[in-house]
């Protein structure tokens, strides 16, 4: 190969590197390659486990966030996106709301807007069928069912992590590939 088709083929290649990389600093809450799925607690209630949900299918800034009987319902399915998790019913995102570092915070649903309110982590990566524990990046706190509460309504808060069943999360590898 000469000098000049050498220096061709890598300006080609970074050229193309280039336009397929998304823009320094941008980050967008756009669907992963994995979703949508049910997201379930670490509590079990029977053979009807309890999913995280938006309340009564709900498409309001706001909407509170809980647990309910699984019923395969677009409002108990979640995509992950680059910074956290998409509803599928409303297309919003699960937050905590007005930036709160409060224990007690009932999680709730907004407009997507990439805030670190909206931004949530997993400090145990884990694969399909193992629980997951869920930490809002603003307040450093879990998401977790109020009182260890196995109902229907139950709402869906921040606390502090004590390693309880109702602050570890199942993605059902039967509702979406995770």
């Amino acid at each position: 190969m000469t000098r000049h088709t050498k220096l061709t083929a890598v300006l080609l290649a970074t050229a193309s590197l280039a336009l397929a990389a998304p823009s320094a600093g941008a980050t967008t809450n756009t669907a992963s390659d994995f979703g949508p799925a049910e997201i379930r607690t670490g509590m079990y209630a029977g053979p009807d486990d309890l999913c995280l949900e938006v309340a009564d299918s709900r498409t309001d800034d706001g909407a509170p966030v809980r647990i309910a009987t699984c019923t395969g319902g677009d409002n108990q399915k979640w995509t992950q996106s680059a910074n956290g998790w998409i509803n599928l019913h409303s297309s919003k995102c699960l937050e905590i709301p007005a930036f709160s570092t409060t224990p007690g915070t009932q999680a709730d649903q907004w407009t997507c807007n990439s805030g670190a309110n909206q931004a949530w982590t997993d400090p145990n990566v884990s694969h399909s069928g193992t629980p997951r524990h869920i930490v809002n990046a603003n307040s450093g706190l879990s998401l977790d069912v109020a009182g260890g509460v196995i109902a229907d309504g139950t709402p869906v808060i921040q606390w502090d992590f004590h390693a309880g069943d109702n602050q570890f999360w199942h993605y059902n590898p039967d509702k979406g590939p995770f």
